[in-house]
């Protein structure tokens, strides 16, 4: 999806739009142009039935530092981006379901997100003296651990082995989820005791060093958490800290309330989930196809959940799920359904009452929702209209490749038997295997296999593996061996993988099948630009074209000097 709008994008800016008058270049100012009132709710530029005002078109055309050759390819592409996104809407692709709810949701959480930055900043105020109180607390350093589990039974459990004198290292290198910041064995620090997550400063106010915290949950899971160790440290003077202090301050107190501020408008919105909805979801999913069966029509239709001045189907609240990122949870577990719900429904709320507050029309939420659906459309454009003009056939395709064979090259490969040693016993038995001169291969059992690079069905040897596939300095250490040479890497703190290179496959010229995607990248990127060119020409023929050049004018007042940046 990516690279289709990145291309038709770049190439909309490459291709002219007809012929374009001569325009004297006069240097008006050294600056921005100083724009007057006079042109705010005039059109100066039409394409089809999308006008641009001068109040929209002058910040765009300022930015380009009165360049005439910046600005008038700018003013191109954008009639290009139009005539497409013309040409779009006359054929539907604007307005099917699926463009429809995709532009429901970001408008959504646009919206949400700019209120709640708005109510946050409105009603959290940084209350006097806490920064000098702040800084006052800080100073103790401390080096802290902690253990994270899913499940609350687990975690007390684990926390009564560590009582009992369980190392807690140990189970967390066994047991944990280990979050961004922790060591493998769940160790923070040395970090400033003010400095920890809001959340775990709460749980140390009652600890002494060396006692563990009650079991607590988090956003990760159920954890508890121990001061292994505290010091004192010089810190930096007061005035060189107080903005960034005012800011950890603001933040955390928004957090807070932020929470609080769901909850609410949770109550005074009487958010409902509609009984019985997130047991139908959940029954419906289907673990081959990691999806949800379709629904019949009155149980796409049901009501899923309500609040006060609106309310979600069921249909709309599956395909909303779908479209969140890689499920955290089980999409057949109809609490995870619920609580998806509860979260979807509060966005609605929040998106609500920015909708009250006229947030749809502000300038940036205008211009951010026209660029993201504009996108969208013309990445289905290209895959319905361009694409379908861009097929191949195999005499162009061999046609490329004969020209170009002597480019498309296999790099050398290589294949290794390979084992992995992990922990402090496995290590132990590799060195003194290796020091008898003992062959490692012959007890895979004692060791782990390094399943990320074997061949399919292998318990010891690798796939073939170019110097591309393996991070310095390894690859060159990898790609210099001699043939049954065993030698090791330490990759990680207590990991070492062991190498014996058994085959080599020298670099040699790709064959048309192995070179096929980058033979019809090299097509793609002949033919594309052609392609479009002639459907903008084309469409340039259909619809009106108005560009009020003497607008334009004013923001030239520089020698086109910046075609590098084309």
């Amino acid at each position: 999806m990516v690279r289709k709008i990145t291309v038709i994008v770049s190439l909309i800016i490459l291709i002219g739009c007809g012929e374009q008058p001569q325009i004297d270049i006069t240097a008006e100012s050294d600056g921005a142009v100083d724009f007057t009132a006079e042109y705010n709710d005039l059109a100066v530029l039409t394409i089809g039935d999308k006008t641009f005002d001068g109040a929209t078109l002058a910040p765009v055309l300022n930015r380009l530092n009165g360049d005439s050759l910046l600005v008038h390819v700018k003013i191109e592409s954008m009639i290009n981006r139009s005539l497409i996104m013309q040409d779009a809407r006359e054929r539907g692709f604007d307005s099917t379901p699926e463009m429809e709810l995709s532009f429901e949701l970001w408008e959504r959480d646009k919206l949400l997100n700019i209120w709640l930055i708005q109510i946050l900043d409105q009603r959290v105020q940084l209350p006097p003296d806490t920064i000098e109180q702040y800084y006052s607390q800080m100073g103790t350093m401390m080096m802290y651990s902690e253990i994270i589990v899913i499940d609350s039974v687990q975690c007390d459990s684990l926390r009564q082995l560590v009582l009992s004198g369980v190392e807690m290292g140990d189970l967390a290198e066994e047991f944990s989820i280990i979050p961004y910041g922790a060591s493998s064995r769940g160790v923070y620090g040395p970090v400033d005791m003010m400095e920890v997550y809001y959340e775990d400063y709460d749980l140390f106010q009652s600890l002494e060093t060396g006692e563990l915290s009650s079991v607590d949950v988090s956003s990760y899971g159920w954890r508890f958490l121990r001061i292994d160790s505290t010091y004192t440290d010089t810190i930096p003077p007061f005035v060189d800290l107080r903005d960034v202090i005012a800011s950890k301050i603001i933040g955390r107190l928004k957090l807070v309330y932020k929470e609080e501020l769901f909850d609410s408008l949770r109550t005074v919105n009487n958010l409902q989930i509609i009984e019985g909805v997130p047991e139908l979801i959940s029954s419906h999913f289907s673990q081959e196809r990691q999806d949800y069966e379709p629904f019949t029509s009155e149980q796409e239709n049901m009501v899923a959940y309500t609040f006060t001045d609106g309310e979600r189907t069921l249909q709309s609240l599956v395909e909303n799920i779908r479209k969140l990122p890689r499920m955290t949870s089980a999409p057949d577990d109809p609490e995870w359904i619920r609580e998806t719900a509860l979260v979807l429904g509060l966005n609605d709320i929040m998106a609500m009452e920015a909708l009250k507050l006229g947030m749809d029309t502000l300038p940036d939420v205008v211009s951010y929702m026209d660029q993201r659906f504009g996108n969208h459309v013309l990445d289905f454009y290209y895959a319905e209209v361009i694409e379908p003009r861009l097929i191949p056939n195999e005499g162009e395709l061999l046609e490329i490749y004969e020209a170009e064979r002597d480019s498309f090259i296999v790099p050398e490969g290589r294949v290794f038997n390979t084992i992995g040693a992990t922990g402090e016993e496995q290590l132990d038995l590799l060195e003194q295997v290796l020091e008898s001169d003992d062959d490692p291969f012959s007890m895979i059992e004692e060791f782990t296999p390094v399943t990320s690079i074997l061949a399919p069905g292998e318990s010891t040897v690798t796939r073939s593996i170019t110097a591309s596939e393996i991070p310095p300095p390894w690859d060159e250490m990898l790609f210099s061996s001699e043939m049954h040479v065993t030698f090791t890497c330490s990759v990680e703190a207590e990991r070492v993988l062991v190498f014996e290179l058994t085959e080599i496959s020298p670099e040699r010229i790709a064959t048309f099948s192995e070179s096929r995607d980058q033979v019809q990248a090299i097509f793609l990127a002949k033919d594309e630009e052609e392609v479009i060119s002639g459907l903008v020409d084309s469409l340039s023929s259909v619809y009106h074209i108005e560009v009020d050049w003497g607008f334009v004018d004013r923001f030239i007042y520089a020698d086109s000097s910046t075609t590098d940046q084309l």
